[in-house]
């Protein structure tokens, strides 16, 4: 009997160290799947994605407001001869569009009401922002982005209780705020960079069929 004992206390040790064995080998089995497994790949980095300019969509996004790529400038011109202008906002905004073409132009370039008052340069007067625009202000911001016609208003259509802004004895209208804008800027570049003058689509001063429509189309 004591020997029947003793066979199957030595048999119960011997199942016990067979399961521990197979227990262990399908962790380790298990570890090696695990370690053999590709390393999930992290995001992109979501500020560099946030700064990238996306045009697929034809937008710019600015939290929960859109900035359209293309505007239609002029689009009631009162010129018989040379009418709207289209105008991409995205490459102005967002691209080197200095006149040396080295950096990117600050916002107030076009939005000069956009700015502290001490910041303003001479022959403009109206400040509309404590702070100067830029994409992050617009993004972080309620308050909403002027648009030029809101002071550069049309020859006979100024609204009752506004003037129209002046600068050495010329009316501001719509029409001399853009091409004061525009050209100024525009004629630098050229003088900065001739090569410009071949690239389709840049005008200078003198270009005028180069960014408006005719009257005839």
């Amino acid at each position: 009997m004591k020997n029947l004992a003793k066979l199957f206390v030595l048999l119960g040790l011997g199942v016990l160290l067979i399961t521990g064995l197979w227990g262990c080998a399908r962790n380790g089995d298990t570890s090696a799947k695990l370690s053999d497994s590709p390393t999930p790949t992290p995001a992109a980095n979501a500020n560099a994605a946030a700064n990238t300019n996306t045009t697929a969509a034809n937008t710019n996004t600015g939290g929960d407001k859109t900035i359209p790529k293309d505007f239609t400038l002029g689009k009631d011109s009162l010129d018989p001869d040379y009418h709207e202008v289209a105008f991409n906002h995205d490459n102005h905004a967002f691209q080197k569009y200095s006149a040396d073409g080295q950096s990117v132009m600050a916002c107030t370039e076009c939005h000069h009401t956009d700015q502290p008052k001490s910041a303003l340069k001479p022959p403009d007067v109206t400040s509309e922002r404590d702070v100067a625009l830029t994409l992050d202000v617009f993004k972080s911001s309620s308050q909403k982005v002027s648009e030029c016609r809101s002071c550069h208003f049309q020859d006979g259509n100024v609204p009752e209780g506004k003037t129209m802004p002046t600068s050495g004895g010329k009316d501001m209208n719509n029409q001399n705020a853009f091409h004061i804008n525009c050209n100024t800027c525009h004629d630098n570049a050229a003088k900065l960079r001739p090569e410009l003058k071949s690239k389709p689509g840049f005008a200078t001063s003198k270009d005028c069929a180069k960014c408006h429509k005719s009257g005839s189309a």
